[in-house]
């Protein structure tokens, strides 16, 4: 199981941490980046049944950056999130092999999205 904290990087010079909560305002841009070591056959993907107003928020997935040039070394899993309309939205993004009902981990952000 992988145990490391999520970073999000606001992309207009604030910043937010923590695994719970980021406010953006409208327009705005923020990265969240999860560690992930695909070479064990775990990978993060977004539980859309699970996340509430993604019609809010434009999300793109940037895949994963491996850490180090080694085959099979850890690294991260990156999307970038668009505060698109006012409200509230929260994506829950799981932590599981594609072949295993239940996942490792899963990870909750909820966003605040203002003038």
């Amino acid at each position: 199981m992988l145990r490391g904290a999520i970073v999000l990087a606001v992309l207009l010079g604030s910043h937010a941490t923590a695994q719970d909560a980021l406010r953006l305002k409208l327009g705005a841009s923020a990265s969240v980046r999860l560690p992930e070591t695909p070479s064990t056959g775990y990978s993060w993907r977004i539980d859309e049944g699970a996340s509430k107003g993604l019609d809010l928020i434009g999300i793109a997935d940037r895949g994963h950056t491996p850490g180090k040039p080694l085959p099979g070394a850890p690294g991260v899993h990156v999307w970038s999130i668009r505060a698109q309309k006012l409200g509230q939205a929260s994506i829950r993004f799981v932590y599981q092999r594609p072949w295993e009902p239940a996942s490792a981990e899963t990870r909750e952000i909820r966003i605040e999205i203002f003038r």
